[in-house]
């Protein structure tokens, strides 16, 4: 069976056989009921439904990211239920499985989400591989966003809350954005360790709308009108330069201390 792929510049033909065989590493083939799963009592296709039935209405387009989507699948799910929206995915770097646009149509395939017709007519979501941590930007301007989300994110992460900051600037208002796997974060009030639940709590008495779902790992945050950056300080700053860190420097688990007014 041959393939032809859509590239930026021109058609490849690209033969499946030889990638039939690839070892897709499972910690990055989540499927979209593991992650409904981690966020119930909420699923993340009824979520996308409601914001893609209001901006229908509105006549706006919707448009979703995943941070950290492995291989693609639960973008590759949704597209096939959401076709109209349009959907974006970072990760950190390129793999032997995923490593351009067009391996999107090879994670269809490979789990059997779309047969070779519909991958071919599928308009591929659109892909940046850069680094998140320490700090840095979100390659989109701010309000663009609907829905963000991660599963096993968070905990390769050093920097969180300094990604969250960024995910709220490009979110628009009364967008959503969920994580599961929200584990190595240590939040302080004066000196006290706060389970997330508790740190939730405070954060909402200080306008911010977060919750933590039924798995006590798992959050949503909506961006409001009145929304503010988080208010926690790392308990070590932000590198000035990031490339010759040490292990322990490196190494995902942060404090922080909750901001007390």
């Amino acid at each position: 069976m041959t393939l032809y792929f859509q590239s930026e510049n021109s058609f490849r033909s690209i033969n499946i056989e030889q990638y039939k065989n690839l070892q897709y590493n499972e910690a990055r083939s989540h499927p979209l009921e593991e992650f409904n799963q981690k966020i119930a009592p909420l699923r993340l296709e009824d979520v996308l439904h409601d914001l893609y039935e209001k901006n229908k209405l509105a006549g706006v387009k919707t448009r979703v990211m995943e941070i950290g989507f492995g291989n693609g699948r639960v973008l590759i799910e949704l597209k096939k239920k959401f076709p109209l929206v349009e959907f974006y995915g970072i990760n950190k770097e390129k793999t032997h499985t995923f490593y351009r646009r067009e391996s999107f149509i090879l994670t269809a395939l490979k789990f059997n989400i779309m047969n070779k017709d519909e991958a071919e007519d599928m308009t591929l979501p659109f892909v940046v591989f850069q680094d998140l941590d320490f700090g840095r930007s979100i390659p989109y301007d701010e309000n663009k966003f609907d829905l963000i989300f991660s599963q096993s994110t968070i905990p390769h992460i050093r920097y969180t809350f300094e990604m969250f900051n960024e995910i709220l600037r490009v979110l628009k208002q009364g967008g959503i954005s969920l994580h599961s796997d929200v584990t190595g974060v240590n939040i302080f009030s004066k000196s006290t360790l706060l389970s997330l639940t508790e740190a939730a709590n405070e954060m909402r008495k200080r306008g911010l709308e977060i919750n933590v779902l039924d798995n006590p790992t798992s959050l949503r945050f909506i961006k409001t009108s009145t929304q503010k950056n988080f208010p926690v300080t790392p308990h070590q700053p932000i590198p000035v330069q990031t490339e010759s860190l040490s292990s322990e420097l490196r190494r995902p688990e942060m404090s922080y201390n909750l901001n007390n007014e």
